[in-house]
């Protein structure tokens, strides 16, 4: 494997992060239990020197900006400039001063030794061709003791929120061969094993996982799921590649899904299923 994420950036800078950053409050919404589980297992606090890995739309960084005050900082990097663009927005519209957005890949970038405090990611961190890599030039820039946390996707099967979706709606459209279970991509870092491979294998220390499950809501309305869906989740580039009556067929399923897991205040949600990594710095 090589530390080349060419691919990873053409995707997120294309079509794909367009949506992603169109939708910025829906994916905000959606992953808030996840958002809220990394921070409180980095220990983000006052004063804290936070990297915020894949940082995306900056939902992450924003509330991560939120608890460390006016007296720590919070560096955030993606490869995405659409994603990037709208994390500069939303910062300006809330007034923070103490963010920096990196428009760059982590794998290359030249962090500082020792500048950080705290290393999280909301998502971010299973798309890196390789990982080890980057995890091991990642390890200097915190200060020893330096804490990590990453909120990764379990399996596929735990995860219905895309799962079953995409099971509706295959019968109809021409799905792209699944990605490898090490291939960079959502699933990447399921098996636990692996994780702790990687991280053993760059250094870092005191290696945890933690199961969060949960009810993702796609949203706030059956609108917002559907967006997701169609835009921005795993059937997004089969639907753009798909017309006429399959096509029809595709979306009336997804429907059927979304409308079955409608609760009473209006909100889709689907099963959820990740695991907090916790590690240390040496």
């Amino acid at each position: 494997m090589t530390n080349n994420n060419t691919g990873q950036i053409e995707f997120w800078n294309g079509d794909h992060g367009l949506a992603w950053a169109r939708h910025a409050d829906t994916v905000d919404v959606m992953f808030s239990d996840i958002t809220d589980a990394v921070l409180v297992a980095a220990e983000v606090g006052v004063g804290d020197r936070v990297l915020d890995l894949g940082c995306g739309n900056g939902g992450t960084t924003l509330a991560a900006a939120e608890r460390v005050t006016a007296i720590g900082t919070v560096t955030a990097v993606d490869v995405s400039g659409p994603m990037i663009d709208r994390a500069h927005e939303r910062a300006d519209a809330a007034n923070l001063v103490n963010v920096t957005f990196l428009l760059s890949d982590a794998a290359v970038y030249p962090f500082a030794e020792q500048s950080f405090d705290k290393l999280i990611s909301r998502l971010g961190a299973m798309f890196f061709d390789n990982p080890a890599a980057v995890f091991a030039r990642l390890g200097p820039a915190l200060a020893p003791g330096g804490r990590v946390a990453l909120g990764v996707w379990r399996g596929p099967r735990e995860n219905l929120w895309a799962m079953e979706p995409v099971a509706a709606a295959k019968p109809f459209l021409e799905m792209p061969p699944r990605p490898g279970p090490e291939d960079p991509g959502p699933f990447s870092f399921a098996d636990p094993d692996r994780v702790r491979r990687v991280l053993v294998g760059s250094g870092w220390q005191s290696i945890e996982l933690t199961p969060l499950d949960f009810q993702l809501p796609l949203g706030r309305t059956m609108e917002d799921a559907l967006a997701f869906v169609l835009e921005m989740g795993p059937l997004s580039t089969p639907l753009g590649e798909v017309t006429g009556e399959n096509r029809t067929r595709a979306i009336d399923a997804i429907n059927r899904v979304l409308e079955d897991n409608t609760c009473d205040d209006g909100i889709v949600r689907l099963a959820g299923a990740c695991w907090i990594v916790t590690a240390q710095a040496g």
